[in-house]
């Protein structure tokens, strides 16, 4: 398959550079591969090339292992209140920068929910930040 996408002119990110997307962004419990996703060109039409792609396989998971924790270690908060008590808030967001695009998680009912500390990557790849390419 590669050399198929090689030969019809598709340009492909090495497995080494997807490994190291996976283990230095991203950590353990995760998968990577290579994905097609949309380039931009000025005055030209938009471009299909393949590109590495790392994520968390199961979110859910992720997202409870990270409550569980932070539960044990005595460190949730309910910000006297302003969350109730038989909730725990979780925010999504996105970062582009260093030439890949960031999808990360934050728990709300920490003492710090905005720290880089309370933040955790979930899924990286290099290419724009376009609707087509979260697609």
């Amino acid at each position: 398959m590669l050399r198929w996408l090689a030969h019809s002119g598709v340009q492909l990110e090495s497995e080494k550079r997807q490994r190291h997307i996976a283990k230095d962004i991203l950590g353990e419990n995760l998968e990577a591969e290579i994905a097609p996703f949309c380039f931009s060109r000025p005055s030209c039409d938009d471009e299909i090339r393949a590109a590495a792609y790392s994520y968390t396989p199961s979110l859910i998971q992720k997202v409870t292992k990270l409550i569980d924790e932070n539960e044990s270690a005595g460190t949730l908060t309910w910000h006297n209140g302003v969350i109730p008590d038989t909730e725990v808030w979780v925010k999504l967001g996105g970062d582009k920068g260093g030439g890949a695009f960031k999808m990360n998680f934050q728990i709300v009912n920490t003492n710090s929910p905005n720290s880089i500390h309370s933040t955790c990557v979930f899924a990286c790849f290099e290419a724009q930040d376009t609707i087509a390419n979260f697609h």
